[in-house]
């Protein structure tokens, strides 16, 4: 059987070019997005959303995050720079905020360098999925 399904998909290993991700466009990124934030210092992921903007002429890129629930919920505008790789924001208070895409649909960031009491949850990874463009 093995050798059967072996014959039928050519034997060949996936090619190492789809490994690579594109070059970050301002439409991969763009849009309105939801998921979660697991900063290293807390037990449960924090949830978040997050709306990113078009970038200006000069190649500033807004965003607005909303993390927690309820009483603890923190609204946070962030600027940054789309670059070929994704786009990092500066977090207010120190830090930074680095998201690319993995997909059309998801966005994978991390955050390091956020100093305490900080209005964003700390250094961590952020998986965010595709809401609205």
């Amino acid at each position: 059987m093995l050798l059967m399904l072996l014959s039928l998909g050519g034997g060949k290993a996936p090619s190492p070019a789809a490994a690579v991700p594109a070059a970050t466009t301002a439409d991969t990124v763009v849009g309105v997005w939801r998921g979660t934030w697991a900063a290293q210092d807390a037990e449960d992921p924090v949830p978040v959303e997050a709306i990113l903007t078009a970038p200006s002429k000069e190649g500033q890129m807004l965003a607005l995050l909303a993390t927690g629930a309820g009483r603890a919920r923190r609204t946070t505008r962030i600027t940054g720079r789309l670059e070929s790789d994704g786009v990092r924001f500066a977090l207010p208070g120190g830090g930074s905020l680095r998201l690319a895409a993995a997909s059309a649909f998801r966005l994978i960031g991390v955050v390091k360098g956020v100093s305490k009491p900080a209005s964003v949850p700390g250094d961590g990874t952020l998986e965010l999925t595709r809401v609205r463009r």
